[in-house]
């Protein structure tokens, strides 16, 4: 029986245009009434979530900034920041990556160059509030905690950023490819999958009891503590083969649809409690 539904967000439960299911609240209501436990486990941080979910936040387990903050109902915030020279090293060596714009995502805030082109800003701000556009040199003096430094790469992070990063910084942090053009540097040990686990010991939850969905690399180590991983149909290949299950596009409200098959859900019932 499942008692752990964690989802990534973008390219997973969202839409195409960024926005959740309309069944969402309904499903959510169903679930609490079930004692089924649902985590939102995404790259985005935590401004950007609680914006996004408004009063059904109260009710959900988050996962942000890809692990590096968690956030329970009526419990303190759980969050893992990047020594200071870290944050300086990745500012030096972006500072000779062509087209590799770092944006810093504090607990409070998120701050990027401001020299940044529009393309990269309009990208930015798919994906992030409260940001803060500072020159360069004023980066090194944020005093916020950091937990994760945000790559960005409009000509793709895979090919272009990932292999100089993961040479330098790649034996001591987390180095995820998040998106087409995103990589994100996080502690060592700090993964949505890790997350996870410690959600299935706190609340005594097996892998067996736990459902998983996304649709990236950063998502693959979340597949992997579950025995119902779903990657989506959207997901590259390589993605796919790490989960035991497709389940259908984000753009075909996968997430939703997969749950209520698993669950014995009647859809309809959710569209008219919304």
């Amino acid at each position: 029986m499942i008692q752990l539904i964690a989802s990534d967000m973008d390219g997973t439960l969202l839409d195409a245009d960024k926005k959740l299911p309309p069944q969402f609240p309904a499903l959510l209501e169903e679930l609490y009434r079930r004692d089924i436990t649902l985590a939102i486990a995404s790259g985005r941080s935590r401004t950007a979530l609680l914006s996004l979910f408004g009063d059904l936040a109260e009710e959900l387990i988050f996962i942000c900034d890809n692990g590096a903050c968690v956030m329970q109902p009526h419990d303190a915030p759980i969050f893992h920041n990047l020594p200071d020279q870290t944050i300086r090293d990745v500012l030096d060596l972006c500072d000779i990556m062509p087209d590799t714009i770092p944006v810093l995502c504090g607990f409070h805030h998120i701050y990027f160059p401001e020299n940044a082109d529009q393309a990269v800003e309009n990208e930015i701000r798919r994906f992030y509030l409260d940001y803060h556009k500072v020159p360069y040199s004023a980066l090194y003096q944020t005093k916020e905690p950091i937990l994760k430094i945000a790559l960005c790469n409009m000509h793709g992070t895979a090919a272009y950023t990932a292999p100089m990063i993961q040479e330098r910084f790649g034996s001591q942090y987390e180095i995820p490819v998040s998106g087409d053009y995103w990589m994100d540097l996080m502690c060592k040990g700090i993964t949505k999958g890790a997350a996870v686990q410690d959600l299935q010991k706190q609340l005594g939850i097996t892998p067996a009891e736990t459902m998983t969905f996304g649709d990236y690399e950063n998502d693959i180590s979340m597949m992997e503590c579950a025995e119902f991983s779903y990657a989506m149909a959207n997901a590259p290949e390589h993605v796919q083969k790490h989960a035991k299950h497709i389940a259908p596009a984000n753009t075909e409200n996968g997430v939703v649809r997969t749950i209520c098959e698993v669950l014995g859900i009647h859809m309809d019932s959710l569209r008219k409690s919304v």
